[in-house]
């Protein structure tokens, strides 16, 4: 009878791991589709890269002023229908956009999305924070990147097969979110543990934030390099020239990238350090967009570095949740993750826009520019700390 116990209780586990990066694999698939989709979209309506990128910092500023609030959420409303109900707004949001072609919708729209992907974002990272053995976290953490990166990459060649035009890749990115409900509400196993009522103010988050700091400001990197290259790739793909089956192919590589090395990258930080590990990833992410323009001209050359490129800037993401997960305890975990969001979603703010601002400035290369500079800004804190 304790064996089956057992048996029942590993299944159980298992299912809420299943359902915690099934969440991730939708939600990159969902971005990696969308986040393409719609500066192709409004590339065409406005003809402005500044305009594609203030609409993707909506996205941003939704999860900055939505994330110290969330772990209160939790508290309130049961954390698994709370997910439930946010992809599912998910789901609905996005056939928005095809229906109303009007710029300032679309920014509301994106907004509202932003603040539903942000509890879908932190509840599958706290969740799977909370599951993981601790022998096994930074792994575990990897498996989760890696499905995320897999949903990238798939929706991105779901952008290559539809195209930007008409309803259906809007219809597809819509059923993506809407497949991840009936799982979330049936597939029953170990729940997320809320925070208590302190642990879950918006004051926690902060708290928690000086416990790593240098995590934290890995999220700021993530969001930042990840929401610019993803928003603005696609328009610097157009302005140089390139069709849109080759910018969603760009997407793809972008996606493989991180998928094919979130798990070595986290095998290398467990061996030599993760500080040295970020401050490494940083050198390759000030220098590859340098290298991106200087072969701009030769077409297939962008694979290897685009790859290169999305996988090392990813990594962030991978090192610096596994630090938050070894640092804080369960009970501050949704607290320490929405911090890590928190600076995502600032990241994601800045970014883009910075990023568009500086494509019409410098054509098409600015933006290639703006990217090597913000993570310039970062280097010295991560040597830093590597030599502490």
């Amino acid at each position: 009878m304790a064996l089956s116990f057992l048996i029942s209780d590993t299944h159980a586990r298992t299912r809420s791991l299943f359902v915690t990066i099934m969440c991730g694999g939708l939600a990159g698939c969902g971005f990696g589709l969308l986040m393409p989709l719609i500066s192709l979209n409004l590339e065409a309506m406005t003809g402005s890269g500044a305009q594609a990128g203030v609409n993707a910092a909506a996205a941003a500023l939704a999860m900055i002023l939505a994330t110290p609030f969330i772990p209160g959420l939790f508290t309130r409303i049961s954390p698994r229908a709370l997910l439930a109900t946010s992809l599912a707004v998910i789901a609905l949001g996005i056939l928005v956009f095809p229906a109303v072609r009007d710029v300032w919708a679309w920014f509301g729209t994106r907004f509202v999305i932003g603040i539903a992907v942000t509890i879908v974002f932190i509840a599958s990272e706290t969740w799977i924070n909370q599951l993981a053995k601790p022998e096994r976290r930074a792994s575990l953490l990897a498996v989760y990147a890696t499905v995320l990166s897999a949903g990238f990459g798939s929706g991105g060649l779901l952008l290559a097969l539809l195209g930007a035009e008409g309803w259906a890749p809007w219809i597809a990115g819509a059923a993506i979110y809407a497949a991840g409900v009936l799982p979330v509400v049936f597939l029953r196993g170990p729940g997320l543990i809320p925070p208590s009522g302190d642990e879950g103010s918006p004051l926690a988050m902060l708290t928690t934030a000086r416990l790593a700091p240098a995590a934290i400001l890995a999220g700021f990197l993530f969001g930042a390099l990840e929401n610019s290259f993803f928003a603005l790739m696609p328009v610097y793909g157009d302005r140089t020239g390139l069709t849109t089956v080759m910018v969603g192919l760009l997407m793809t590589t972008g996606a493989l990238g991180a998928l094919c090395m979130q798990i070595p990258i986290g095998n290398f930080a467990d061996r030599t350090g993760r500080m040295r590990t970020l401050a490494l990833i940083t050198g390759g992410a000030v220098a590859i967009p340098l290298l991106i323009i200087a072969s701009s001209g030769f077409g297939f050359a962008l694979f290897p570095l685009i790859f290169l490129y999305v996988g090392l800037a990813s990594a962030y993401y991978t090192v610096g949740l596994s630090v938050i997960g070894e640092r804080v305890q369960a009970g501050q975990l949704a607290a320490a993750n929405a911090a890590f969001i928190f600076a995502y979603g600032s990241g994601s703010l800045f970014g883009p826009p910075l990023g568009g601002m500086a494509m019409d400035w410098i054509n098409p290369h600015g933006f290639l520019l703006a990217l090597s500079v913000i993570a310039a800004i970062y280097l010295p804190i991560a040597l830093r700390n590597w030599r502490r």
